[in-house]
């Protein structure tokens, strides 16, 4: 999944910087933001599982 993130925000960067896209920096780096989302979401589930384990 790392790979896909990097590819695709490097071609989104460089379509925005060429000006093929007219997108917000905020979409353009959307793939970062989900790779990021989906790291918190692993970690919050595991926190939560290892809580309800020590109680």
């Amino acid at each position: 999944m790392k790979w896909l993130m990097i590819v695709l925000t490097a071609i989104f960067v460089m379509a925005k910087l060429i000006n093929v896209i007219t997108w917000s920096w905020w979409l353009v780096l959307i793939p970062v933001w989900i790779y990021l989302g989906v790291y918190l979401l692993v970690f919050l589930v595991y926190f939560i599982i290892a809580m309800i384990e020590d109680a």
